[in-house]
């Protein structure tokens, strides 16, 4: 008896075929369903079969179609999935979507389409398609009607733009560019056909057509797990019937583990500022699950970083250019704890500051199913800019936020990741017991970069040393203050001259000391032992990073494939192609990795002398830093192994959380962007009257030296860009502008080499660099100007975390002047003076003092004297909640002249204050 097979709720059904002709299902069809089929498609047995399976793969209530009766027209001409594509040979649809067309099937070529189809026969993969195409034809219909396809819903999941809704983007289209990342090529065209493509694999899986023909692992439930919620949810609200649940998915339900997820957590790497790509700060998403019967062990714990594939590329010109232009792609990658631990907190040297993301139970599994998607399709062009880590975070998890709430993007032309933060904090959540929290919250307990635990050991050791002075007999005294001098040197070999001796000193210490003070000595030893081994652990990770840049500097040829960013993504892309494969290997991007693999076998040239040095002198310092370790281990076992050490890391724990809520607890919960305040004031005109002055200050990003913020960078850092001011004299009519200025891009770092560094003047150096425009009132001689300048800043005096600090600057100064038809270059020095001075309070609330003197010698003018000072005071008043005010009242005085004998120019005095809303 011949059969019609039907899918019915996700289950194969096979039942009798009724005892109707040919004509009369043809005609059930137009009655029940408003399919209509005329010759040569209604006599086609075989046709009919297809259309009547692929209806009932629909829930009932979507296989009538909505917008009266929809015709399917058979051609005889072939076309890949008998299929049309939009093209004038091969429309799909005509007559205003009431005919849909229909080919002679033959197999397509394209690899989405037939990635999951191949373990079928022509005649099952014919089956296959004639039933996604009813699907398709009636599901389109149903969006044209409903319009799922534009709800935020659906749209989020694949990145949908409309036209102009960020700028050069003129036509709708995909945040996603990778072809896998949609059901089919159609699908990357819309969101109308994503959803319709994707409606034909989910309805119509290879499955219903043999349970076997494909791995449960690869099946559409469990790949696609994001947009089959959506659908089934759009469906659900338009009672339009529902999905069955997920099967399991063995792969992805062991990975995800879902009953021990505790919360997820945002991470930002701080900058360094020593590298241009890494200024700005990083982003990563880090699950956190609760310990099970089998600890998994911190090293193991997922991290999900979106990064730009580069390869092996890790810097220079053309490294900058092609992540500003578009030229890498961006991918989601999940590595581990360890991984991050040794790429950036030991090679780069970057604390990682963490925030927890408040979520409900239910979200926080989508993000699990959006995080599993999005590794294996989701890639988009990565430009730094814009399309950056910081913006792939924002959809990843706006892609799994309910009820509507949605992280809006901080800007469309400059997407930062301290920005992105704010953003997620301004989003409120109601928690359990009915009050509202941030979306977002901080954790004070940073991942410490090595760097920074040495400094923050090499202060506590200097307590301990001063503790132990107290202590001891004074010949050991100086033993003491000896030993830790040699400690210091920045030459491994006199380090570990110094530690060879420290047995016998810590000896000496103990038998110096007063019976009752004995216990607290032998704790202080071992602390200031733990705490100086820390500092030569910093050491040998800033060894490794110089080693390695040696190492990849001296390459003459590597033997081994290195594959390019293009052929490195498109690998990855295979890779994540079939799960099975996928499961039994290690899917990671470790360019550390690839960089020693490479190294391994590569061809390299002799070293430098300077090269040379650096090498032995990474040899020396693991040498100093082995031997520390064993001299440790020793005391530990004999003279301090009556010291608790896990009594001495709990304290040193509880030493840095309580620091860390110290600062976080005074820090502006900001990140410095998108600023904007306004001024009122007052100055002295060019004839000696006071005008009343109004100014208006915005800025892409402004933070200042000494301010700290939490979702900002480093206080030793001051970080502008697009920070500007305009100053107007209201009047009658039009208030006239008096001058505006423009500072394109500033920075300037305290941030030194560690106290054990400096042995010379340039390691106790600061930098700074700013360019800007500017322009003044009519009037005057050459009233615009761009200008470019750099400085040394040595630090005369710091305090922590820059709270109060003072340091003078040298440096030079490049303009450009012009007015009317003249141009004028300029050129000539400058030093600067810059002090901060911390108040109670808000640790954004200070005195702060510029000054400056700028001798500069201006073609066709000579030399002319430029000088600036401004004292300004910074107030935190009425705050409430993570919102407040700052008040800042300013006053600043400017000349520009000459000294002829005695000076003469003009001198501008200004008063006015600054309100801001925080």
């Amino acid at each position: 008896m011949r059969t019609l097979v039907a899918l019915v709720t996700g289950l194969v059904v096979v039942q009798p075929a009724a005892a109707q002709t040919l004509a009369e299902r043809v005609r059930t069809l137009e009655t029940e369903h408003g399919l209509v089929l005329r010759a040569p498609a209604s006599e086609d047995a075989a046709l009919v079969a297809e259309v009547e399976a692929g209806l009932a793969a629909l829930p009932p209530a979507l296989r009538r179609a909505p917008g009266g009766p929809l015709e399917l027209v058979l051609h005889p001409e072939p076309a890949p999935l008998g299929m049309g594509n939009d093209s004038e040979r091969r429309p799909d649809w005509s007559e205003d979507r009431r005919s849909f067309h229909l080919y002679d099937f033959v197999p397509s070529q394209e690899r989405r389409a037939t990635l999951r189809t191949a373990r079928l026969t022509d005649a099952e993969l014919e089956q296959l398609w004639r039933r996604r195409a009813v699907v398709h034809a009636v599901m389109q219909r149903w969006d044209d009607a409903r319009r799922w396809s534009r709800n935020p819903l659906w749209r989020r999941l694949s990145g949908w733009l409309v036209p102009f809704e960020r700028p050069l983007t003129l036509r709708e289209e995909s945040l996603l560019s990778y072809e896998g990342a949609f059901s089919r090529a159609r699908g990357q065209k819309s969101a109308s056909l994503d959803l319709v493509t994707f409606a034909e694999e989910l309805f119509v899986p290879v499955e219903s057509l043999r349970e076997g023909a494909l791995p449960v692992n690869e099946r559409v439930r469990c790949q696609e797990f994001s947009k089959t919620r959506a659908l089934g949810e759009l469906l659900a609200t338009d009672g339009l019937g529902t999905l069955p649940p997920r099967a399991p998915c063995p792969a992805f339900d062991t990975w995800a583990d879902t009953e021990k997820l505790s919360h997820f957590e945002l991470l930002m790497a701080a900058s360094t500022g020593r590298q241009p790509e890494s200024l700005f700060g990083h982003l990563l998403m880090r699950p956190v699950w609760h310990e099970g019967a089998a600890p998994r062990g911190p090293s193991f714990e997922a991290v999900v970083q979106p990064v730009a594939l580069t390869g092996m590329e890790t810097g220079g010109p053309r490294y900058i250019v092609r992540g500003l232009s578009g030229g890498f792609s961006l991918g989601f990658l999940t590595s581990t704890l360890g991984d991050l631990t040794h790429e950036t907190l030991e090679l780069e040297q970057r604390t990682v500051r963490r925030f927890r993301l408040h979520l409900t139970p239910s979200e926080q599994v989508r993000l699990l199913e959006r995080v599993w998607e999005m590794e294996r399709r989701g890639y988009m062009p990565y430009y730094f800019l814009t399309d950056n880590c910081a913006n792939a975070l924002l959809f990843l998890i706006n892609g799994a936020l309910e009820e509507g709430r949605k992280v809006r993007s901080p800007g469309s032309l400059w997407v930062m990741p301290g920005a992105v933060l704010d953003a997620f904090t301004r989003v409120e959540v109601t928690r359990p017991d009915g009050a509202r929290q941030p979306l977002l919250e901080h954790i004070p307990d940073n991942f410490e970069s090595t760097g920074e635990r040495a400094l923050r050991a090499h202060e506590s050791r200097e307590e301990a040393l001063e503790a132990l002075s107290t202590r001891v007999e004074s010949e050991v005294r100086r033993k003491l203050r000896l030993l830790h001098r040699r400690l210091q040197s920045p030459e491994p070999e006199k380090r570990r001259e110094a530690w060879s001796r420290v047995p016998a000193l810590v000896e000496a210490v103990l038998a110096s000391a007063p019976e009752p003070e004995r216990e607290s000595v032998r704790t202080l030893l071992h602390a200031y032992l733990a705490w100086s081994v820390r500092v030569e652990r910093s050491e040998v990770d800033r060894a490794e990073d110089e080693q390695l840049k040696v190492e990849r500097a001296r390459l003459v040829k590597i033997h081994t494939t290195v594959a390019t960013p293009q052929e490195d993504v498109k690998e990855r892309q295979l890779l994540f192609e079939r799960e099975d494969v996928l499961q039994r290997k290690l899917a990671t991007l470790d360019r550390i990795a690839l960089l020693k693999e490479a190294l391994a076998t590569a061809e390299r040239r002799e070293p430098t002398e300077e090269e040379a040095r650096i090498l032995a002198r990474a040899q020396a310092i693991e040498t100093t830093f082995i031997t520390a370790t064993e001299v440790q281990g020793e005391l530990h076992s004999g003279l301090l192994s009556e010291v608790d050490p896990l009594a001495f890391l709990e304290k040193d724990r509880t030493r840095k959380l309580q620091a860390e809520q110290a600062l976080a607890s005074r820090s502006l919960w900001t990140s410095g962007a998108a600023r904007t305040a306004v001024t009122v004031g007052m100055d002295l005109g060019p004839s000696g009257q006071v005008r009343p002055v109004v100014g208006l200050r915005t800025a892409g990003l402004s933070q200042a030296l000494g301010e700290s913020y939490l979702h900002g960078y480093r206080p030793s850092s001051e970080l502008r860009a697009l920070d500007g001011e305009i100053r107007v004299e209201p009047r009658r009519g039009m208030p006239r502008i008096l001058d505006s200025r423009l500072t394109l891009l500033g920075y300037r770092t305290l941030l030194r080499e560690p106290p054990w560094h400096r042995s010379t003047l340039f390691d106790e150096l600061g930098w700074g660099m700013e360019t800007w425009l500017e322009s003044r009132e009519a009037g005057r001689s050459l009233p615009h100007r761009a200008t470019a300048q750099a400085e040394a800043l040595l630090v005369v005096d710091e305090g922590p975390h820059f709270e109060h600090y003072a340091a003078l600057g040298l440096g030079a100064r490049a303009a450009l002047r012009w007015g009317g038809a003249e141009v004028a270059p300029a050129v000539g020095p400058r030093l600067s003076f810059s002090q901060r001075v911390g108040l109670p309070g808000s640790l954004a609330n200070a005195v702060r003092l510029e000054a400056a003197w700028a001798p500069t010698y201006t073609l066709h003018r000579g030399l002319q004297h430029e000088a600036e000072a401004s004292l300004r005071m910074d107030l935190l008043v009425g705050q409430w909640g993570h919102r407040g005010v700052r008040l800042s009242p300013r006053a600043q005085v400017r000349w520009e002249g000459r000294f002829d004998g005695m000076p003469s120019g003009q001198l501008e005095p200004r008063l006015d204050l600054a309100v801001e809303v925080m």
